[in-house]
Formats: C-alpha cells, structure tokens, sequence
C-alpha cells in the first residue's frame, strides 16, 4: 500500500478512494462503516480499527477520534487519516503499534460534514460554518454573503474607501490594514468586508448578514443544549441534525468507549471541559486526571492544555453549550479533548498571548511577524496586495488580504503534513492509557470427592479505573467488573455464585502524588469457587467490563489445575 499524500485535503470521492484501498490492504485491522447520512445523503464512514483475529471491537477499551465538524477545518480529516495510516502501516513492524491494535479499539470519523466539506473544497468554494441545511430561516439574510465573486477560487476580503472606516493602510507594510485610532483625522479610512455579495441591498446600509445556513453542529450536542435565542446555531432540539445524531448514537451504543479526541482548528491548542464552569465545580479528581492528561498531550504535540471556562471562551460573560466534550465527559465520564490544529500566530513566534483575548486587540507589529513570517514559509499566495474590481452592486472595491482558508483556518498544504504527524503520537498515549483486564492468577485444586477449589485473582493494568472517571462512577454509566463461570451438565457450583460481581478496579491515575506516596493493589479482586464435576471436564471462565475489555479463559478440571 502507497503512503497517503498528507500535504493535501482530501474532498469526499478522494476520501472514499483511499478508504476503500486500505480496507482491501488490512481486511483485518480495519473495517468501514456507515453510521449514517447527511442532510444531503453523503455517507459518514467510521473506521474501526483493531486486530478482529483478537477480538471483537466491542470486547475491547477504545479510544475515539473525529474531525471536520465545521465545514471548513478541513485540517482534521488529513490529522485522522494520518493517525490511521500509522497504525495500520506501523501493525507486526512496531511493537507498540501491534500491541495496541491487538488488545484496544480506535474509532475514527475522518469527515463528520462531508456537505459542508463539499462545498469549501470545490474549485468555487463557499465556507459554512457546518451543514448546509437552511437555519433558522430559509431565506437570506439582508447584508453581505460571502462569494467568490471574481471566479478566481478564493474568498477574500474586499474594501472601500470611505471617509468614517475604521481601517487605514498601515505604516509597517503598505499590505496590511490596521485599525483607525481613536482620535485619528485626516487620513484615507477604508471599510472592510468579506468577499461577496450583498442581498436587499438598498445602495446605503452594508450590514454583515447573518447566514443563510446557521447551524453549529458542535452546539447540537445534549449537555446544557439551548434554544437558539440563547445559543445561536444549536438547532431546534439536541441531536436535531442527522450527522450529529449519527454520532451520538454510535457513541451511546459503544460504552466501551473511554476517551476522545476531537479536532478542530485553529489555535494549536488541546481544550478540555468544562466549557459552561469553572474547575472548582468539577470532581476534583477527574480535573487532575484531566490535567495529567492534557499534560502527556502538550509534551507530545507541543500545543498547551487550557479549560475552555478559564481560557477559551468567546466572551467573558458568556459559554457555549451542547458542545461534543462537555457531553462526553459529563453524562458518561469519558476523557474527552478538543484539539484546536494549527497556529499561524505561534508559528510567527507570538507565543505568550490569551488565545481569544488576543483577536480583540493586540500589538500591530504582531501583524508584520504574522505577514512576514507568511511570506517567508507560505509565499504569494497567503497574502494576497489588494486589487481593483469592479463589483456588480458596491462599484468600485479592492479585493486582497488573506487568503484566510489556507493561513489561519487550515495549514498551507505544504505544512499540513507535519501538523498531522505531530498529532499522531497523543492517540497513540491516549490508547496506551486505556484500562485493560488481566488474568493475575487462575488456579485449580483437587479437594475430594470430584470437587475442586478455583482461585480467580483479577487485575486491571492500565492507566485509567475500569470506570475511567468518578464521573462514569457518578452517572452509573458503567457496571462493575463481573465475573461468570459457565458448568456444563453434570457439574455442579457447590460455593460462590455462577454470577460475581468484583467490583471496581482502579488504575494508577488515582495515584499522582509524588511524596510519601503508597501503591496497595486496589487494581485487583478476587472470586473463589468450589465445583463438583468429574475428573476432565472443561468449565468456562469470562470476565466482563465495559470499558476495561472482556476476558474468555477455559478451565480444565485436571490435578495440575489451569487454563487454556
């Protein structure tokens, strides 16, 4: 099998090629399937990556990925078809690739909006937010869409000379803009606006409009959903739009499930919950897994780890909810992270700054670094010197600025690849976390009269509880680990219950302290049974955890005592 091109983004009929040909290259590492239909009845492919010769997915922890939520970060799908070329190119070469395909589970959703996907890599492009389903309206809006609307296959920004613009040329670099100061007279002002066309336009009054399709999938989620007057793009009900009901039905019939990565763009950031309060509302001891976590992440990916609540909210009085993390971890404790790739910004060596803070002002010559920083590794094409035209409705205008889709809101082609292959280790840690159950003794001893005494100790070796969180725990969406031993005819359970229950068992992500610190073996629980069955017969052990894995042992009733 050919190695992908990740310096490039994929439309659907790529995406669907290159699907196809790995499913015929590792007809046992990996399986597509369709979960459902978008608005327009695109396919949404999940992958499920495991070695099936081992098990079942099902009978595995897994860890969960998607992307291309919002039509236009397209960034995500290259990041998720890297990590799945990984795995399975690197499965029976690398060992720890080969162990975590044998014993864990990896979904992957490379496109989650393949409709709105469609449309911003078309050769014309139009960028949505998420779907193309109209919301909450069917008509346009009054004011200014954007539109390519010079054919050349870009959406850019158009200005127009007018005396009372809060822009003027800047002094660093006749390119640039930069904003009127408050008391500045006696320049050329401008008035900016995306590239586009304008409905109801009376000759007057520009207003930005609204869009015609305002939906916001990643507010379409059931954790604190809100109408639209209080949230904007959430949809009329949770899971209202079929590609998010799509994945949130996968995701409840799944409890094997245990993390999740999400991605997004842009900032080079990993965001963890909440998203709606404050750390100190949430269980103490998940926030510091949480932090662990987002910590392993940071080293391995380079991005810091930050809450949403304290470090990235749009408004300082405001959040948003129905959003997929929040949902994840707060009605089923499973990690879950949102990793916003790529950062034009901290590529330019502008790395101290509050990420939403920094879009509402900053220094102008954090302009010149971005612009000079751009034309140096990007070239002519992020930056685009303002032009002339002449538009259908406003007259004279300039189009120019930033090519925004391939600078801010994805990686250039080019540096795509090496966003996505940074990104890969942090599945790898995250799978290497997953709570696993293991078979710490299985003993058989002859006692009299064709009875025998058998010993189950069982222990858990992973990182995380067979509960993965105290808010797993909390929501009981989780049941204890549970042990059964099926008899067959003529063998009778003389002690202990066909059916144990053992408990929770935890990780070592309950034992972070450094100092004075102690290791009992709260990761292990025992059961013991006595059965009287003649000499040879064959018993049936299997142990059971919905997010910890299944074990299947077969018990031979010999003097010498074991299992196959």
């Amino acid at each position: 099998m050919s190695t992908p091109n990740f310096n490039h983004y994929y439309t659907n009929a790529e995406l669907d090629a290159l699907l196809d040909e790995w499913v015929r290259a590792y007809p046992t590492l990996i399986e597509r399937r369709e979960i459902g239909r978008s608005f327009e009845g695109r396919p949404i492919w999940l992958l499920v990556l495991t070695n099936r010769e081992t098990g079942a997915d099902t009978t595995k922890p897994a860890v969960w990925v998607d992307a291309n939520i919002h039509a236009t970060e397209v960034a995500g799908t290259t990041t998720v078809l890297h990590i799945v070329h990984t795995l399975l190119s690197g499965y029976g070469a690398d060992e720890r690739i080969t162990r975590l395909l044998d014993t864990s589970t990896l979904y992957a959703v490379p496109r989650i909006n393949p409709d709105g996907a469609e449309l911003a890599l078309a050769d014309q492009p139009r960028y949505l937010r998420s779907g193309v389903r109209p919301y909450p309206w069917d008509e346009l809006a009054e004011g200014v869409h954007q539109q390519d609307v010079d054919g050349d296959g870009r959406i850019l920004q158009m200005r127009i000379e007018d005396p009372n613009g809060d822009w003027t040329v800047s002094e660093l670099d006749p390119r640039l803009m930069r904003k009127r100061r408050p008391d500045e007279h006696g320049g050329t002002y401008y008035r900016l606006l995306p590239e586009g066309m304008l409905e109801d336009f009376d000759g007057y009054i520009i207003k930005i409009a609204r869009p015609r399709e305002g939906l916001d999938f990643n507010r379409n989620f059931p954790y604190d959903w809100r109408p639209e007057n209080e949230q904007r793009g959430a949809g009329p009900y949770p899971t209202s739009e079929p590609e998010i009901r799509a994945i949130v039905d996968f995701i409840v019939n799944h409890p094997n499930i245990n993390a999740a990565l999400t991605y997004h763009t842009f900032s080079g950031v990993i965001l963890r919950p909440y998203g709606t309060k404050p750390d100190d509302q949430m269980n103490t001891d998940d926030l510091w897994v949480f932090q662990k976590i987002g910590q392993r992440g940071s080293e391995l990916t380079g991005y810091p780890c930050v809450s949403v609540y304290h470090d990235f909210r749009y408004h300082p009085k405001e959040v948003i909810t129905g959003v997929f993390d929040d949902w994840l971890y707060d009605h089923f404790g499973m990690f879950a992270f949102t990793v916003e790739l790529w950062d034009i910004v901290g590529r330019a060596g502008i790395t101290e700054r509050k990420f939403i803070e920094w879009f509402r002002d900053h220094p102008h010559e954090d302009d010149l670094k971005i612009l000079q920083w751009a034309d140096e590794h990007i070239g002519p094409d992020a930056f685009v010197p303002w032009y002339e035209f002449n538009h259908p409705q406003l007259g004279k205008v300039e189009l120019g600025g930033w090519n925004f889709m391939y600078t801010w809101r994805n990686p250039p082609h080019h540096l795509m690849g090496e966003e996505a292959a940074r990104n890969t280790p942090f599945v790898l840690a995250l799978a290497d976390m997953l709570p696993h159950l293991h078979i710490h003794t299985l003993t058989v001893t002859p006692l009299d009269d064709d009875a025998w005494h058998i010993n189950l100790v069982v222990e858990n070796s992973g990182y995380l509880p067979t509960y993965t969180s105290q808010q797993a725990k909390q929501r009981h969406a989780v049941r204890p680990v549970r042990a059964e031993l099926t008899l067959p005819d003529g063998a009778v359970l003389v002690s202990g219950k066909r059916r144990v229950e053992l408990g929770h068992l935890e990780g070592r992500s309950n034992k972070h302290s450094v100092t004075f610190a102690y290791s009992p073996t709260d990761n292990r629980a025992r059961a013991e049974w006595v059965v009287r069955a003649p000499r040879g017969t064959i018993l049936t052990l299997t142990v059971k955890s919905e997010r910890a894995g299944e074990l299947t042992r077969t018990i031979h009733l010999e003097p010498e005592g074991g299992s196959a």
